[in-house]
C-alpha cells in the first residue's frame, strides 16, 4: 500500500510539474534559507526531522507540508529548478544550489556537509 501511495504521489507531482509551464530556470527558493518539504504520512520525513532536531537544535529551516496547495506549488517549482527527473519524493531538503531527496545514511552525511555554511550565520 505504501508503494502504491508513493507511486501516486510521484505521478501527481510529475503531472503538476508539466502542468506548471516551462519556468524551470527561475529559482523559486532563497539561497540563504534551508527548505524542508515533507508529507505528514512519510516515515522518512519524520526520521529526517528527528535527526535534524537532535543534531542541529538551533537550525532554522523553512518547513513546508506539500499536502497544502501553496506548498505543493513551491515544491513543484523546486523540483523543476533542480531538474529532478522521474519520481519526485520527500523529504526534499534544499540548500541553495544543492538538495537532498529522501533519507538514509548517505543523505544524513550529505546533510551534515551541506548544512555547514548555514551554521556559521
Amino acid at each position: 500500500m505504501k508503494r502504491i501511495f508513493s507511486w501516486l504521489v510521484g505521478f501527481f507531482c510529475l503531472l503538476g510539474i508539466y502542468a506548471c509551464g516551462q519556468d524551470g530556470d527561475v529559482r523559486p527558493l532563497k539561497d540563504d534559507e534551508i527548505y524542508f518539504f515533507y508529507q505528514t504520512s512519510c516515515p522518512h520525513c519524520h526520521e529526517a526531522a528527528q535527526y535534524i532536531k537532535k543534531e542541529y537544535p538551533e537550525l532554522k529551516m523553512v518547513a513546508r507540508d506539500i499536502s497544502l496547495p501553496g506548498n505543493m506549488k513551491l515544491y513543484v517549482q523546486a523540483v523543476r529548478y533542480y531538474g529532478i527527473i522521474g519520481s519526485a519524493g520527500t523529504p526534499l531538503i534544499c540548500f541553495g544550489p544543492k538538495y537532498i531527496m529522501g533519507w538514509g545514511d548517505q543523505n544524513r552525511q550529505l546533510f551534515d556537509l551541506y548544512v555547514q555554511p548555514y551554521l556559521k550565520k
